[in-house]
């Protein structure tokens, strides 16, 4: 699989994520588990490339997946 079809597949999954997932606690826990399991993937899956898929390049796209969902994880929280 080439690295731009990973990465546009990595967009779609970003973007369905952050418009569907919603609960403030689901989006943290997610958030934070995206960036660990992103950061052990970049350390010990990094040359790691499965069924033509790159891991390492698939773990930098969790982690900044996490952040994305932990920062933003207030999104649909009511004001007031």
């Amino acid at each position: 699989m080439s690295d731009i079809t990973q990465l546009v597949l990595a967009l779609a999954l970003f973007f369905l994520l952050d418009r569907f997932v919603k609960p403030y606690l689901l989006r943290t826990w997610l958030g934070g588990l995206l960036v660990v399991a992103g950061v052990v993937g970049c350390v010990a899956a990094s040359q790691v490339r499965p069924w033509g898929a790159d891991l390492g390049l698939l773990s930098i796209f969790a982690v900044a997946l996490g952040v994305g969902l932990f920062l933003k994880r207030r999104r649909f929280e009511r004001v007031g």
